[in-house]
């Protein structure tokens, strides 16, 4: 059995030297992550798939998980179908993966993974996600074929 986690970065300030994602995060979001971080070093993640944006860096760092992290400019402003595709990348002897990126991808991949079973929890993650939320599922079969077996929220 997998164990596949969901996370949207931490609170971040509202502006960036150079755009959004230049935004870093604020004394809270470094907060919320460490606290965050307290929870996940037991979870067994072997790896992190990181949004580049300055926000998801600083959220993986303060978060003081010793595992490896990717780092990647394609779960930047991208949609659920680009997540899926590189989640199902992954090879299949990771059994605990992180993924941090931004909303709306993270809770609406988050409510498609929790709609067949669960579908009324499923709404409340896409009206409300806060920042530093992460989201915990059992995944059965290959990441390739997320969401095509049976996937059971644990947290």
């Amino acid at each position: 059995m997998k164990r596949l986690f969901l996370m949207r970065h931490a609170k971040a300030e509202q502006w960036g030297p150079a755009g959004d994602k230049s935004r870093p995060l604020n004394d809270r979001g470094r907060r919320d992550s460490r606290e965050q971080g307290a929870r996940l070093r037991e979870a067994g993640i072997d790896l992190a798939l990181v949004s580049s944006a300055v926000r998801t860096t600083q959220t993986f760092t303060e978060l003081g998980l010793d595992c490896r992290v990717e780092y990647m400019d394609a779960l930047y402003d991208t949609d659920v179908e680009t997540m899926r595709q590189r989640i199902g990348e992954i090879e299949d002897d990771v059994t605990g993966l992180l993924v941090v990126g931004h909303a709306p991808t993270i809770p609406a991949l988050a409510a498609e993974l929790l709609s067949v079973t669960q579908p009324r929890a499923a709404d409340d993650l896409q009206c409300h996600y806060p920042t530093a939320t992460v989201t915990a599922f059992e995944v059965e079969g290959p990441w390739d074929e997320l969401g095509q077996h049976t996937v059971t929220l644990i947290d």
